[in-house]
């Protein structure tokens, strides 16, 4: 088993919030943000969120790469 390394954590936080989208009672009730329903806007931002998120993660390795 391969340790968790730091280019591994920037991914997290977009897959959690996807993952989550259900249970949060901000997200999964009734109701509009931008005239779409809330679990659309939020899975569309963290779909979105997650792209920068993998460049990040990307960057990250190249750097340890680097140093090595």
């Amino acid at each position: 088993m391969t340790p968790v390394r730091s280019y591994h954590w920037p991914p997290v936080l977009p897959v959690l919030a996807l993952v989550l989208m259900p249970f949060l009672p901000f997200v999964n009730t009734t109701g509009l943000w931008l005239g779409l329903p809330r679990m659309v806007v939020w899975g569309a931002f963290w779909c979105l969120m997650f792209t920068p998120a993998l460049l990040l993660s990307e960057r990250l390795m190249r750097a340890k790469e680097d140093d090595r």
